[in-house]
């Protein structure tokens, strides 16, 4: 297996605010607990703030809903800090002081040297609720093999490689004049301008996306391709969740696509992800016998 680490975010509603005797013992223990987390083996980060702790991170309407991230070396490692340190009496305890029904939890693979970033890590524990687990998001169960992301451009050689593989797919089955719309530039996935993201399963390529901004607030996905090899793994939703993040952080509010009626599978995969089907802009107008036209907001 590629070797990767493992970040973690869980998140708790509290029964009463952190200043409430309700839970003041679970507050009066938080640094020691942290502290064994510190130094226990595999430990690599986690999320806090000056006070040594996350408490004050707040990106839930509730103020209840705390969060806690964190990266490992490995799942066995984060598992045995959960389950065989002093950590686990307050583990075990938890119901105490957290609402029951309202934890949750997801794990995913990072590359060594890879901080989490939060905004990623909600999408990732709503992927799991959303699709059940996968190599983009899961359990404390046997892991999965590594799903790594990293941005790319239409120049690197591997990404080319790919983009060239999905023209000759296309170009197979959609075959009308004018069906087929390739273009893309560097400078429209660099900067401002949009980003190109590339999937590596186990180490290898298997997969690219684009976004582009086309106005000043929304975007295009462009150039989605996976692997056949590595179809039915949720490898393409994994893709267009990371190219919806990075639209977030661009500061676009839609997403618009083109795909073509040929394109059943790809079609599915939009749908289930919440595009709907909206009217034809620019060169699409072109070809309203082939070209099928979704949106989302973000």
């Amino acid at each position: 297996m590629t070797a990767a680490h493992v970040a973690q975010i869980n998140i708790g509603t509290m029964v009463a605010p952190t200043d409430d005797p309700a839970v003041a013992e679970f507050m009066d223990n938080l640094d020691r607990i942290n502290a064994i987390a510190d130094d226990a083996p595999g430990f690599v980060w986690r999320l806090q703030t000056d006070a040594g702790n996350a408490t004050d991170i707040h990106v839930f309407p509730n103020p209840l809903e705390l969060v806690n991230m964190s990266v490992w070396k490995s799942v066995d490692e984060l598992k045995a800090y959960v389950y065989r340190s002093e950590h686990v009496e307050f583990f075990r305890r938890r119901a105490e002081w957290f609402e029951a029904d309202a934890k949750r939890v997801a794990l995913w693979h990072v590359a060594v040297g890879e901080i989490a970033e939060l905004d990623d890590a909600i999408r990732r524990v709503e992927f799991l609720e959303r699709s059940g687990p996968s190599a983009y998001a899961f359990g404390f169960a046997r892991p999965p093999a590594p799903l790594l992301f990293e941005e790319t451009d239409l120049d690197d050689p591997d990404t080319m490689a790919l983009v060239e593989r999905l023209n000759e797919e296309l170009a197979a089955v959609a075959t009308e004049p004018g069906e087929n719309h390739f273009s893309l530039t560097t400078a429209e996935v660099t900067g401002d301008a949009g980003r190109m993201v590339r999937a590596r399963l186990d180490g290898r390529l298997v997969g690219c996306g684009a976004i582009r901004r086309i106005e000043p607030h929304v975007g295009e996905l462009k150039r989605m391709f996976v692997d056949p090899d590595a179809r039915g793994r949720r490898v393409g939703a994994a893709l267009l969740d990371q190219l919806e993040l990075r639209a977030t952080r661009l500061g676009l509010d839609q997403l618009k696509l083109e795909t073509g009626p040929r394109q059943v599978a790809a079609r599915a995969l939009y749908e289930r992800s919440g595009y709907a089907r909206c009217p034809a802009w620019g060169e699409y107008l072109d070809s309203p016998a082939t070209s099928m036209c979704y949106a989302k907001s973000l």
